[in-house]
């Protein structure tokens, strides 16, 4: 089978020099060649050190723009949240993906595809370069081999029948989609990962924080076992994922810590299998630490504060883009699901809850837990003070990835890490494995998962209807959801995303009633056709910028 390989970076050309004289043909001093470079144990860790850079600066950073863009493209389209923002237009970069009226030349999706062909690059660098003589050179190897495996499963994920890269090649090549197959290419990522087993590190223990910021055995079959779920080999990510949990390396954080993982003070925890690690140095000035840190996510993800009447007191930053709104029916299905579980509230509050149990500043005088309710209720520091209210809310408030104050770095970025994995999603694809093919060993973790999140709703028996629903709730806004759906065909959910926008008022002010009442209002600014259309938007559009330059790429019906 014939392999397509692709470097989304330009190579310059060759300088080639002639006609020069013998004594102006003198060897460089002090420098190391190529060759020399890589054989050298030390300088391979150097160059892997550049590949997880890489991944900080084109995954987890803000290369592309002023958001990350992997979680903007995988979260936007699910049946589990709106776009918002400040009014109709605003952030409409993800709002676009939302509503399923994005074309080629969306931000989000180049951002996202050029950051994942980027770290294939660097990978590629090393597997190329570096001759794993030495068990160093083959652990720098294979981790930079499975991390390659790891962009690929997204890339397939997200589009398709993206080009394989397994090489660098000249910057003339115009390689064409893998010719395997959506399902050849899950495969060659499964057996990639699982290839590179042996030679990597394993997590020490649950407490190991290191082994949780690299790639390791629990992270390469973790990769192997979804890009198996993926394609339909249950057994197969049975296989893989039960390795993962017999390893006794990774574990649940207990239900008080839930609302942690989310944040700081969950970071490389023993529920972590890979995340790519954030540092803050202080001898960096603040130009440098935006850039080498996730700068705006938190603005992106954060409420409108300033649509407030004042700043709620958990919060971190003073402001936000409001970008994100949990979905009205999600929710009071996860509210009927979880009841007042601490998972559930750590990923929304209800109207209410926001009113009256969420401490506010009351610009300056705190108004906390003291403040009877009687007060609160007639009290203009507290609620949505603005007239055109909070555009995209239909009447709950998303908690989960809200800014704490320890998430926030001079009321501008965030060093709180960027996970690829964490041990609830082994659980839960297990779970879905054991459930496809009629194996009852899965029920035991799903249930883990509902005992911890103290879910009023523990299954007593193991079906995928059962998992679907566990996993939509305990995932929220993880990037997962959309891929979920459109691989078990459940897509009936968004075909009216971009129909009947809501927006949350407050009577207290719009109306001037005595009392504060959260109200909801619709509207349908979309002129052009909006919603999910089977056959079309499966899968994201290949970037313009690659498809004009490449006429081998054929394009997806998504951004035709």
């Amino acid at each position: 089978m014939k392999k397509t390989i692709f470097s989304i970076l330009g190579l310059c050309g060759a300088m080639l020099l002639g006609g020069c004289e013998d004594r102006l043909d003198i060897p460089q001093k002090g420098v190391v060649t190529q060759k020399e470079f890589y054989a050298d144990d030390a300088n391979a860790q150097n160059a892997l050190v550049n590949l997880y850079q890489c991944m900080q600066w084109k995954v987890a950073g803000q290369s592309s723009g002023i958001f990350v863009p992997l979680p903007v493209l995988f979260n936007e389209p699910g049946d589990d949240m709106l776009a918002a923002g400040s009014y109709y237009g605003d952030n409409d970069f993800g709002a676009q993906i939302n509503e399923f009226r994005y074309d080629s030349n969306n931000t989000v999706i180049d951002g996202a595809y050029s950051g994942l062909y980027a770290v294939i690059y660097d990978a590629n660098t090393i597997i190329t370069n570096i001759e794993p003589d030495t068990p160093n050179k083959k652990r720098v190897v294979a981790e930079a081999r499975v991390i390659r495996a790891w962009a690929h499963m997204m890339l397939a994920i997200g589009w398709d029948c993206p080009p394989l890269v397994d090489h660098i090649l000249p910057a003339n090549a115009q390689p064409s989609n893998y010719e395997g197959g959506h399902d050849a290419l899950l495969e060659w990522c499964a057996k990639e990962a699982e290839e590179c087993v042996a030679d990597l590190d394993e997590r020490e223990s649950p407490a190991d924080q290191i082994g949780a910021s690299k790639a390791t055995k629990g992270f390469a079959l973790t990769v192997a076992g979804k890009a198996r779920l993926f394609k339909g080999d249950y057994d197969g990510a049975k296989r893989n994922l039960k390795q993962v949990i017999d390893s006794k390396k990774y574990e649940l954080v207990p239900t008080n810590r839930w609302a942690n993982l989310f944040h700081i003070s969950g970071d490389l925890c023993e529920e972590m299998i890979f995340q790519i690690n954030i540092i803050d140095n202080p001898s960096l000035g603040w130009g440098d630490k935006v850039y080498r840190s996730s700068w705006m996510f938190i603005n992106f993800w954060n409420w409108r504060v300033d649509k407030l009447a004042s700043v709620p007191s958990f919060l971190g930053i003073s402001n936000g883009w409001g970008g994100h709104a949990i979905r009205a029916d999600f929710a009071e299905k996860m509210l009927a699901n979880d009841g007042d579980s601490p998972r559930r509230k750590a990923t929304f509050m209800t109207g209410d809850e926001w009113l009256y149990e969420m401490d506010w500043n009351g610009n300056g005088k705190t108004i906390d837990s003291s403040v009877p309710r009687s007060e609160r209720e007639t009290c203009p520091d507290i609620g949505i003070k603005d007239g055109t209210g909070l555009y995209g809310f239909g009447g709950y408030f998303a908690h989960k990835t809200i800014a704490w104050e320890e998430d926030v770095w001079n009321n501008t970025c965030s060093f709180r890490n960027y996970t690829i994995f964490r041990y609830a999603e082994v659980l839960l694809m297990y779970a879905e494995a054991c459930a496809q093919t009629g194996d009852n060993d899965g029920l035991k973790f799903l249930n883990d998962i509902q005992n911890r999140a103290g879910s009023a709703h523990i299954s007593s028996s193991l079906t995928l209807d059962e998992v679907k629903n566990e996993k939509a709730y305990e995932m929220w806004l993880e990037g997962v959801r959309f891929p979920d759906m459109v691989r078990w065909g459940d897509t009936d959910g968004i075909v009216n995303n971009g129909k009947n926008i809501p927006s949350t008022y407050d009577a207290f002010f719009t109306k001037g009633e005595p009392k504060h009442r959260l109200y909801v209002e619709y509207s349908n600014p979309n002129v052009g056709e909006t919603g999910f259309k089977k056959g079309k938007h499966e899968y994201f559009a290949f970037p313009y910028k690659c498809t004009s330059l490449n006429p081998n790429l054929k394009q997806n019906p998504s951004g035709l």
